[in-house]
């Protein structure tokens, strides 16, 4: 017996409540389980119990064993001094509160279910990664669609948290909070904190002032970047170089350095030097309109402004001072929706939740609706499990799911999980 299932047997009543005693024989009405307490304590804080006719309102401690209390120490600890009633699967000895008090058990052990336990292991114990693979067809598919936007929801919500906290950082300055969160887009997963600390070390204000200058925006980018003080010796460099060096002593700026940039097992075109361009590119073209650009041009425009071709510079170098055969330079497709699907939407959705703007939130999502389902080796798997793969909205949701519920046996949290146990 798991813990975690009598957990989801509590807080559902899924066992035989209208049948429910203590070890002693007294009569129990369970009038509210508590709320599921994730942190140290008890298993369930707040519950309103009738024990005997006697209404406590007070914690719920889940077992497997009476005993488990002793092993796990609780006698030691006074947050369960609180406890109205032990819950366990089976009861083997009685335990003492504070030494003197008897605290009222609860044994499961003959009202559960045993069909639905055994449905729930045979799904956490399988060999698969999706879990719930085996039994996906006998679903409801209304189901699984309402369980794709319940974790979609969080998984925006989780950005959301890390931008509020970002927004603090930057006094409430949601163009200058813009500004670092496209610049970690750019930087992908290999160099997304180093863009983060180039958009630190180089506030938006002082970009905003020479976002007239193409040179300048680059200058100071690149400079910033550290990527001028290791680059091969040529024209665009020492003009970059020469505008650098009197802007940084104008701005007292100080470089991030180039041992943040991760150039390994990257392509050319991801190389963080190109990256960079392109993000200078689309400062410079986009002037004091990229809020407005983030947060209302609808998507096929918002596709189109996001794929900008850097100066010519960059169609014959993947790096500062390095020549190459001449090749595109500019924000493909896929890269554009991928700024869409990790960045746009996100800061969209943030930006609504911060002003309470329920319908502005439904936006931000149904933008994920126009952009292609993502393949990937996790996508591959649903898709081919038979889940939805419309579109980027389906495949956000679904990395989601794999992460924080399918990889962590998250099952009876999941309304999918759920749903076959209860089978």
């Amino acid at each position: 017996m798991k813990e975690e299932f009598l957990h989801y047997v509590w807080q559902h009543r899924h066992y035989d409540f209208l049948n429910a005693k203590t070890t002693c024989g007294q009569p129990v009405v369970v009038v509210s389980p508590g709320y599921h307490n994730h942190d140290a304590g008890p298993d369930f804080l707040q519950a309103v119990v009738d024990i005997g006719g006697v209404r406590w309102v007070g914690s719920v401690e889940i077992h497997c064993r009476s005993s488990d209390w002793l092993r796990h120490k609780h006698q030691y600890d006074d947050k369960y001094k609180s406890v109205i009633l032990h819950v366990v699967f089976e009861h083997d000895m009685e335990i003492l509160l504070s030494g003197q008090e008897v605290v009222p058990t609860m044994e499961l052990r003959d009202k559960i279910p045993r069909e639905m336990y055994d449905r729930y292991e045979r799904l956490v114990t399988r060999q698969d990664r999706l879990l719930c693979r085996w039994r996906l067809p006998e679903l409801d598919s209304l189901v699984v669609q309402n369980q794709l936007s319940k974790v979609l929801v969080e998984r925006m919500t989780e950005r959301q948290n890390r931008y509020y906290a970002m927004l603090e950082a930057c006094n409430k300055d949601w163009k200058e909070l813009i500004y670092r969160v496209m610049a970690i887009g750019f930087g992908c997963k290999k160099n997304g904190t180093a863009f983060e600390l180039l958009a630190q070390s180089l506030p938006y204000k002082i970009v905003r002032a020479h976002q007239a200058s193409q040179l300048q925006l680059y200058a100071l980018l690149f400079g910033q970047s550290g990527m001028l003080d290791v680059a091969e010796k040529d024209d665009y460099v020492d003009k970059l170089r020469y505008e650098y060096d009197y802007l940084r002593y104008k701005y007292q700026l100080s470089p991030i350095g180039s041992h943040q940039w991760n150039w390994l097992r990257l392509r050319p075109q991801n190389f963080p030097s190109m990256r960079l361009a392109q993000f200078a590119q689309l400062l410079f073209e986009t002037g004091e309109l990229q809020r407005d650009r983030v947060l209302t041009t609808p998507y096929p425009q918002l596709r189109q402004w996001l794929s900008v071709v850097p100066d010519s510079y960059w169609e014959t170098h993947y790096q500062l001072g390095k020549s190459t055969v001449e090749h595109a330079a500019g924000v493909g497709a896929s890269t554009a929706d991928l700024l869409i699907i990790n960045t746009i939407v996100p800061l969209r959705f943030c930006h609504a939740r911060f002003f309470g703007d329920e319908d502005l939130q439904e936006d931000a999502l149904a933008l994920l609706e126009r952009v292609g389902y993502e393949d990937n080796k996790t996508t591959r798997e649903f898709s081919d499990s038979g889940f939805p793969c419309a579109s980027a909205y389906d495949s956000q949701a679904q990395m989601e799911l794999m992460e924080h519920y399918c990889e962590r046996k998250r099952c009876l949290e999941c309304s999918i999980g759920e749903k076959i146990v209860r089978m």
